[in-house]
């Protein structure tokens, strides 16, 4: 599908989960679609958010958040999120960074037990974690909700017009979290660096990590993380980044931001020109681009 045909999938007050870490892997090119098609009040379901979270944030379109963490990292808070918190009374559900809840959403579970939170004041702090008694040893423990969504979108290297998606066999961190992203939600859209033939699919089984009978849409987008870094493909654009964090510091400058690179294009192929030159961007390349 094109981006704006993806993006029919999610409705305003959906729950979604976003792929990708900080500043890694975020399926930027769906999340500004989304800004422009005005999708709001939106529910972000997350573990380790960044750049994803606060755009969103700032363009006004997040009425809940339920995540580990909301940062950029090197580049220091994420700075429409916390405003948003302080002085717009933005919901936050503030859970520690337990992956084991995507896992339980993945597998279907009702909940997942967990034993690392007594004795912390997050037991005190949440209304959504019950305290259960183990049929088989007594033993007390803390049932955490699992993490399902309505809809997971997450960035992949590679996938077919079928909806096949393809990783590399030596996988990251923020790899192994969108696989269970993948299986958290009722919809999935994908949007990915290259579409390859099926044949390719065939030769190389192995690299099939999501199949296409999970995939609700395939979006074809390179660079489809900017600003943002993408595993074996680019590193983050610090220039851009560094605009951006400084655009967030107000409103007034982060609405000037919204105007140029989400609401003054109309796709992808647009908001690459106007990030460009070309040049430029292919000196955020990673080697192993080449050997993929």
């Amino acid at each position: 599908m094109t981006t704006q045909e993806a993006c029919k999938l999610v409705k305003s007050g959906n729950s979604v989960i976003f792929g990708g870490n900080a500043l890694r892997a975020h399926p930027m090119v769906v999340i500004r679609e989304l800004i422009r098609q005005k999708i709001n009040d939106l529910h972000v379901v997350g573990f380790a958010n960044g750049l994803d979270l606060d755009i969103l944030v700032g363009a006004g379109c997040v009425k809940k958040v339920s995540s580990a963490y909301i940062g950029l990292e090197v580049f220091g808070l994420a700075p429409n999120f916390r405003r948003a918190v302080e002085k717009e009374g933005l919901e936050v559900v503030d859970y520690p960074e337990i992956i084991e809840r995507f896992v339980a959403a993945a597998w279907g579970m009702p909940f997942v037990p967990n034993l690392d939170l007594f004795g912390t004041d997050t037991l005190n702090r949440h209304k959504e974690i019950k305290i259960g008694t183990s049929p088989l040893s007594g033993e007390k423990y803390a049932a955490l909700p699992p993490a399902h969504a309505d809809v997971a979108i997450i960035h992949a290297p590679m996938g077919d017009k079928y909806g096949n998606i393809l990783y590399k066999q030596r996988k990251l961190m923020t790899t192994e979290e969108d696989l269970w992203f993948s299986r958290c939600a009722d919809k999935l859209i994908v949007s990915v660096e290259r579409i390859v033939d099926h044949k390719y699919v065939r030769r190389n089984p192995h690299m099939n990590m999501i199949p296409h009978y999970r995939t609700d849409a395939v979006v074809w987008a390179p660079y489809g993380s900017h600003p943002g870094a993408f595993d074996y493909f680019y590193d983050y654009d610090r220039p851009h980044l560094e605009q951006y964090v400084e655009a967030a510091k107000t409103p007034e400058t982060f609405k000037n931001y919204l105007a140029k690179y989400v609401y003054g294009v109309k796709d992808h192929d647009e908001y690459l020109n106007e990030v460009g030159p070309v040049m430029r961007l292919l000196q955020l390349q990673n080697a192993e681009v080449f050997f993929l």
